[in-house]
């Protein structure tokens, strides 16, 4: 797990789960601290091979869809769309040990129609997934929480024509 422990105000932070992607980049969880259930909490962070340790801003992957909907707005809205629905099936993690152990729904044989979108932007529709993915579990963890359902929605309405891009990119710096 070389790359992947960091040190913050003193502490050091192991991941409690981590996995590799396609393409080597590492997406890794570790204990948060957050919502009602702070011992089933988590943050995120990913690893590109030779880079830094990264906090994906909710603004960074967001304006990459962004980009990608410039050269596919369908497509862009229908991946979203299908994240709306798994959002709703979804559950938050019941126990450390699930939380700790979990492996990805996400499929790449599931996802080959929207592989056409990777050339655009900075990210693989794969790492999107996979940060949509834990981003819904990580806000189920609060009961009420709907600021990442939301920013979905307000994606996927930009990609139909009904919000336009600053009403986007200003959600995503609430969230």
């Amino acid at each position: 797990m070389k790359g992947l422990i960091y040190n913050r105000k003193g502490v050091t932070h192991n991941p409690v789960n981590h996995w590799k992607l396609s393409d080597g980049i590492i997406v890794a969880i570790y204990q948060g601290a957050r919502g009602e259930r702070p011992d089933l909490d988590f943050v995120v962070k990913y690893k590109k091979e030779g880079k830094r340790l990264r906090a994906p801003s909710h603004t960074h992957w967001i304006v990459d869809l962004l980009i990608k909907s410039q050269f596919n707005p369908e497509t862009v809205c229908l991946f979203i769309s299908r994240w709306i629905d798994k959002y709703d099936t979804l559950e938050p993690f019941k126990s450390v040990e699930e939380r700790d152990t979990y492996s990805l729904i996400y499929k790449e044989e599931d996802n080959q129609e929207f592989v056409s979108l990777n050339p655009y932007g900075e990210f693989s529709i794969e790492f999107l997934s996979v940060l949509i993915e834990l981003f819904i579990r990580c806000e189920k963890q609060t009961t009420g929480a709907f600021m990442f359902k939301n920013l979905l929605i307000l994606m996927r309405d930009y990609c139909e024509g009904k919000k336009d891009f600053y009403q986007v990119v200003g959600h995503s710096k609430r969230v």
